[in-house]
């Protein structure tokens, strides 16, 4: 199991950390970090989740998260002509050195919004699309340069959606950072059985009442909400596998009742398991 707050490592010679991944990553699991990230998916389809906002994507992604945002590992491995680039800046490089230039202080606007996630829309990220592809492959100098572009380019546009008007974002040093990594590696651990609301109060040290108000107010959501988005989240993973069928789709998430999963699946994936696995499959034999 990854470690839900995920540190990144730093590379001293580079001011961001950038990835340039054929076909993308593909493990969904729930971690959280003090960086700001963009993540462009080329293609392909897939679920994003970003705070407290789950959907589907069909012609890939492009995102910006800001800091101590929780989110799951976005790509896929279906498209054969897929690739993902993801870039992770620290609060230092963009708030303070890259902001200090006055001709960049509309940025500090794109950073404000970050924090409840933003998905940018298709006319934007076919315009940078071939900028961001290229990231990884050009040498230091000249990748800042086009970062700072693409930046740029990403604050001006209007082209794009905010995911989540109660972000699930904390400080790193206070003690709702580390409670909402407690619960997300127990969920994450233990999704697949019954979790009563009186254990997972317990492993955050809190009353069933307290968890209640303070999960509520971090996430916007109740618990069971959230439990159940991640047990669709994981789901619609495994219903890519012809090796399991539904019933067992059903059981490996935490669900004991078929009248149940479908009714909470279709609520949050909007089809039902049957429809979500044909239109997989479909696609898959088109490629």
């Amino acid at each position: 199991m990854e470690p839900i707050i995920e540190k990144i490592p730093h590379d001293p010679i580079n001011s961001f950390v950038i990835a340039g991944i054929p076909y993308g990553p593909t493990e969904p699991f729930w971690h959280l970090h003090p960086e700001y990230e963009i993540v462009y998916i080329k293609n392909g389809t897939a679920e994003q989740r970003i705070g407290s906002h789950f959907s589907h994507y069909n012609s890939g992604t492009l995102l910006m998260i800001g800091p101590n945002i929780p989110h799951s590992v976005i790509g896929n491995h279906n498209h054969r002509n897929n690739y993902a680039v993801v870039i992770q800046m620290s609060r230092t490089f963009l708030e303070k050195k890259l902001s200090a230039f006055n001709e960049m202080l509309f940025v500090s606007d794109l950073l404000e919004r970050s924090k409840q996630g933003i998905l940018f829309g298709e006319k934007l990220k076919k315009r940078i699309s071939n900028e961001i592809e290229n990231l990884p492959k050009i040498n230091r100098y000249k990748r800042l340069i086009s970062l700072i572009d693409i930046i740029g380019k990403m604050a001006a546009s209007k082209d794009y959606t905010l995911l989540n008007s109660n972000a699930i974002h904390a400080n790193e040093h206070s003690n709702s950072y580390y409670r909402i990594g407690i619960i997300n590696k127990f969920v994450a651990e233990n999704y697949h059985r019954s979790i009563q609301l009186s254990e997972i109060a317990g492993k955050a040290g809190l009353t069933e009442t307290s968890f209640s108000r303070f999960f509520k107010k971090v996430t916007g959501k109740t618990f069971i909400k959230f439990l159940n988005e991640y047990r669709v989240h994981k789901a619609c993973a495994l219903l890519t596998n012809k090796n399991y069928n539904i019933a067992d789709v059903m059981y490996k998430t935490g669900f004991s009742e078929a009248s149940h999963f479908t009714r909470v699946f279709k609520k949050h994936a909007h089809e039902t398991p049957r429809s979500y696995r044909n239109k997989i499959f479909e696609v898959q034999e088109y490629r």
